[in-house]
């Protein structure tokens, strides 16, 4: 049992709105581990009972706090900073609490900020919140006792610029984006999957009118716009046919009419018979080439692995037999897939344009990475810069030196172009240097 193409994939909308929740979900996750595995942030304070305990050198059980107090040694007294203020009640309890007279004592504070403080203070007109009887500041401390050797100090350090409630929870938050990184990853691979493949199918299908047709797969909008663009290929394909069918007709046809006037000038005299005769057998030509145009262009290719080295190769022998001047170079064996017919014949265009205007061709085969180089050269009169381009449409040609006296109809490089693009290739000409002109045909190796 064969599964729908319609039945296949979300839209892009959905497919986007479950990576967002994906997401979210996770990252939920993560927070409510956060906040169950670790410990509530201490409010950055210190009691009373902390500065007593860090004169007297007597370690307390929350050395994990950023604003520990450390004490150290002076030779005066401290003094009291901007800003802060001393309480004879404090200093009183502070020196009870340390056993010494109050007078060997210093307590400097500054008052609290209420805002985001946790406890609640019965008074709230005073400058240091009270909590179970036990003073808490949550500012800056200054605290001395006098010893035998000088003053041994406490004070509160600066607040870090990041403390370690904080750290941790970078650190939680980076670990967290690395675990939806695999995620997003995967939803995003599944999303651009379709998309780049559908592209490399278009582009495919703008190079080569006769490739298949795009595969309507992955998300619903690019399974929409497949079949939307199939369509369009095949109606594109009908005009064209129809178009290039008319126009092989016409070309056709128009054999039996210069038939009939070449029979009737027979008995022209001699100057006007040439002329005209001559007439029609360049209307002839051009007539079998747009016919050979119209025929190629829709004809089918039969791809099949093709050595160029060896194509190259066998077409110089060739024209070296008939006494014609064509060297070969292979830097190194290159495999294409192509139609040799129409590929031998893109080869065989360039070769007797740069036979006709140059006198001698040199044909050079080399790697490009992924890519066949083919570089056909001429040392012949080359073209003007806003000619390199324009002579590849229909019928349009050089200057007078490439044109009448060489028989050229203007549609072999209009063909080697169309075959090279067929096969989701490059055609374009250059001036050599020294002189002469030079054809680069690059193509995908196989």
């Amino acid at each position: 049992m064969t599964i729908r193409p319609a039945a296949r994939g979300l839209p892009i909308l959905w497919q986007t709105l479950l990576l967002v929740l994906a997401c979210l979900l996770v990252a939920q996750m993560v927070s409510i581990g956060l906040f169950l595995s670790l410990r509530p942030p201490r409010p950055d304070f210190n009691r009373l009972s902390d500065v007593a305990d860090a004169l007297a050198g007597v370690r307390s059980g929350t050395d994990d706090r950023d604003r520990r107090l450390t004490p150290r040694s002076i030779a005066t007294p401290p003094l009291r900073g901007e800003g802060m203020r001393d309480d004879p009640a404090f200093t009183q309890r502070l020196a009870q609490r340390l056993a010494v007279p109050v007078t060997h004592v210093r307590f400097y504070f500054e008052p609290d900020q209420r805002s985001g403080v946790p406890f609640d203070s019965h008074d709230r007109g005073q400058a240091v919140h009270i909590r179970r009887g036990e003073p808490i500041f949550f500012n800056t401390v200054v605290a001395g006792v006098a010893t035998a050797h000088g003053w041994r100090v406490v004070e509160t350090p600066p607040r870090p610029l990041i403390g370690t409630w904080q750290r941790r929870s970078i650190l939680w938050f980076c670990l967290s984006a690395l675990l939806l990184m695999p995620f997003a990853w995967f939803f995003a691979r599944r999303l651009t999957q379709p998309i780049r493949r559908f592209a490399d199918a278009a582009d495919r299908m703008g190079t080569d009118p006769s490739a298949p047709p795009i595969a309507p797969d992955g998300p619903a909008e690019l399974r929409v716009t497949a079949q939307a663009i199939n369509r369009m290929q095949e109606r594109l394909n009908r005009h064209v046919a129809e178009r290039t069918a008319m126009i092989g007709a016409i070309a056709h046809d128009l054999r039996t009419p210069l038939a009939r006037v070449a029979f009737r000038i027979e008995g022209a005299p001699d100057p006007i018979r040439e002329k005209v005769q001559a007439d029609i057998e360049q209307m002839r030509a051009m007539i079998s080439a747009t016919i050979g145009f119209v025929r190629d262009g829709t004809g089918r290719d039969e791809r099949v692995p093709v050595a160029l080295d060896g194509l190259l190769t066998t077409l110089a022998a060739a024209e070296r037999d008939m006494g014609r001047a064509v060297t070969v170079e292979i830097d190194a064996p290159v495999t294409v897939r192509a139609d040799p017919v129409s590929i031998e014949r893109l080869i065989q265009n360039l070769v007797d344009n740069g036979l006709r205007h140059g006198g001698a061709v040199t044909i050079r085969l080399a790697r490009d990475g992924d890519l066949a180089d083919v570089m056909i050269c001429d040392r012949g009169p080359g073209l003007d810069a806003d000619l390199l381009e324009r002579v590849f449409e229909p019928f349009v040609r050089g200057d007078p030196s490439r044109n009448a006296q060489t028989g050229g109809t203007g549609l072999g490089l209009t063909i080697a172009r169309s075959i090279a693009e067929r096969h989701g290739g490059r055609l374009v000409l250059a001036n050599r240097d020294g002189g002469g002109l030079c054809a680069r045909f690059t193509m995908p190796t196989a």
